[in-house]
């Protein structure tokens, strides 16, 4: 232990010595520019100077890889950045693909009941739950809306105003349980009424009911809203029929209907900008004014008749 310890040290001021003789040799190299000192020094020094250029290099070469690795990073980071916003931009070409789709369906839905004044309206808001069940449309008075007018999409009926306000109203839809209309059967007007129902909400569904016993109507069959509807104008398709049951007191049937209407994907409706009490009331107006017509020209004819018995007369007593 001690020769190896010994060893060392000599080793180790061996060392030193060479580093001190290599200094004093550049150094007197230096200033009085002796070749041979500068030879010896130089052949010391060229390991060290080796290792001191691999040391070098090896910084360089890590502070390259360094530089390397942030500008591929800020590279990824600005790539990422391009592909968020494209993304971005594709999701909105996709919304405005499928409002224009939206509104090319509203548009054949209007040409599909010319008779029809309708307006456009955005769903702004809606209640709870997957069904649009009440929901909050962009429109109100404002827009000529009114309480009662009817709401269709989807080629078929939606629901019925319920409340309006300047700039919005509140759309009550035929799915919600408080909703019934007078709705029948398509090919052969058999009455019946559709009513929303809780036991079948979840599934999408509405309830038919007071259908006769005496009426052909199938599954599959269409209903639309019945002419003698106090508010719902009429020939709207509501849905068609499916499992069509006898009730127990053998006088009606009972039966679902699945709406036309996809109440799990609604954004863009129509209202229609009339009243069915305005349509009843015109009609009205319309056989009070024939009944007038009628009565003004039998009187006349009355009239007629009797100047002409009249002439008659005179002529008679004339005659005599």
């Amino acid at each position: 232990m001690k020769n190896r310890r010994r060893m060392r040290r000599s080793t180790k001021w061996i060392f030193i010595l060479l580093i001190l003789i290599c200094v004093a040799g550049i150094t007197i190299s230096t200033f009085t520019g002796l070749g041979v000192f500068s030879g010896i020094a130089s052949t010391l020094m060229a390991p060290m100077q080796s290792g001191i250029d691999s040391i070098g290099q090896a910084v360089s070469s890590i502070s390259e890889d360094n530089k390397t690795t942030a500008e591929l990073k800020q590279e990824n980071e600005d790539l990422q950045s391009q592909i968020d916003q494209l993304n971005s931009q594709l999701n909105a070409t996709k919304e405005n693909y499928s409002e224009y789709q939206d509104l090319l369906d509203l548009l054949e839905l209007s040409e599909k009941y010319p008779d029809y004044e309708m307006t456009g309206a955005r769903i702004i808001s809606k209640d709870a739950g997957n069904w649009y069940t009440t929901f909050t449309i962009n429109k109100g008075s404002l827009d000529g809306l009114k309480k009662d007018m009817n709401v269709i999409a989807d080629n078929g009926l939606v629901g019925i105003i319920t409340d309006v306000y300047p700039t919005t109203s509140i759309v009550r839809s035929i799915l919600d349980d408080r909703s019934s209309v007078s709705g029948m059967i398509g090919k052969n007007y058999d009455n019946c009424y559709v009513d929303g129902d809780l036991t079948l909400k979840d599934s999408g569904q509405l309830k038919v009911d007071m259908l006769s016993i005496d009426s052909s109507a199938q599954e599959g069959d269409e209903v639309v809203t019945s002419y003698i509807s106090d508010k719902f104008m009429p020939g709207i398709v509501i849905g068609y029929i499916t499992d069509i049951t006898p009730d127990d007191n053998n006088l009606t049937y009972s039966a679902k209907l699945t709406p036309v209407v996809d109440f799990q994907h609604l954004s863009n409706v129509l209202v229609i900008k009339e009243l069915k009490s305005d349509l009843t009331g015109s009609q009205q107006e319309q056989t009070g004014s024939s009944e007038t017509e009628t009565g003004s020209e039998t009187e006349t004819e009355t009239e007629t008749a009797s100047e002409t018995e009249t002439e008659s007369g005179s002529e008679a007593e004339s005659g005599e």
